[in-house]
């Protein structure tokens, strides 16, 4: 019951970064400015250039990492069940769809296609993590 509280709560999370003027992708640009301003780091380039930019680089890596999460917890749910892994990647994918499709109705926010592939990349990469560490723990048994 626990992991499924756990996949449904950061469902959730997920709904309210989508929903949030806060996550809109200059208010991110406006945070790394900050960032950059407090660390010290002199003047940064390309902070909010478009693609390869600062701003680009995090928000992207935020998607990997938050469907990556996605994906784990929904694994675990599953586990030891049978394609508990398949499943787990089908389930963040259609999240990952429905989660851009939020996004059309949100001022600010833009539905790409390119974030569901990198959101689905995201829990690929999740899950080659848990089965390499699975087969580690099942070699040293």
């Amino acid at each position: 019951m626990i992991p499924w509280i756990l996949v449904f709560a950061w469902s959730g999370m997920i709904d309210y970064f989508t929903e949030s003027p806060v996550f809109t992708d200059a208010n991110t640009a406006s945070w790394i400015h900050e960032i950059v301003q407090k660390l010290q780091l002199g003047y940064v380039d390309h902070i909010n250039d478009g693609f390869l930019s600062w701003n680009y680089i995090v928000r992207k890596l935020a998607h990997l990492s938050v469907f990556g999460l996605l994906v784990v917890l929904v694994w675990r749910a599953l586990y030891p069940r049978r394609f508990a892994m398949v499943c787990a990647w089908v389930f963040a994918v259609v999240c990952a769809c429905f989660d851009e499709w939020h996004q059309s109705f949100q001022p600010g926010r833009t539905p790409l296609l390119s974030d569901v592939v990198i959101d689905a990349f995201g829990a690929g990469i999740a899950l080659f993590v848990v089965r390499m560490y699975l087969r580690k723990i099942d070699s040293s048994v």
